[in-house]
């Protein structure tokens, strides 16, 4: 989902935040955070340039899994809409139970009738 984050997926998980009712302050720290990374890398054991971070969320800092989270509860509260209000895109199945989406770490999964029309709904 960050993997190929842009600066307007940036504003977008700062919309989430803020429409989550975060604090302006802590919104500002995270998007301090997240747009003043620096890296370097290591040329023979030596480290050489640095360049700044332009997208996504950095790997193993402890930030980014709330993040990941936060936005993918968006996804999921925008999937659970749509299906709400066009419920000829759901996939029948054999039981009662309404499958929409699957969510697994850094994977969806989303059932809906193959269909031009659904699939134009989703995108």
């Amino acid at each position: 989902m960050f993997k190929a984050c842009d600066r307007d997926k940036w504003k977008f998980l700062y919309a989430i935040l803020e429409k989550m009712g975060f604090p302006a302050r802590f919104i500002a720290l995270i998007k301090h955070a997240i747009e003043h990374c620096w890296f370097t890398i290591l040329v023979n054991g030596e480290p050489f340039g640095f360049f700044k971070s332009s997208q996504g969320l950095r790997q193993g800092d402890p930030i980014s899994p709330a993040l990941f989270i936060l936005a993918l509860e968006a996804l999921s509260r925008g999937l659970n809409h749509l299906f709400a209000q066009n419920l000829d895109m759901l996939y029948q199945t054999g039981c009662k139970t309404r499958v929409t989406y699957l969510a697994y770490a850094d994977d969806i999964i989303i059932f809906t009738r193959c269909e031009e029309q659904s699939l134009n709904k989703l995108m």
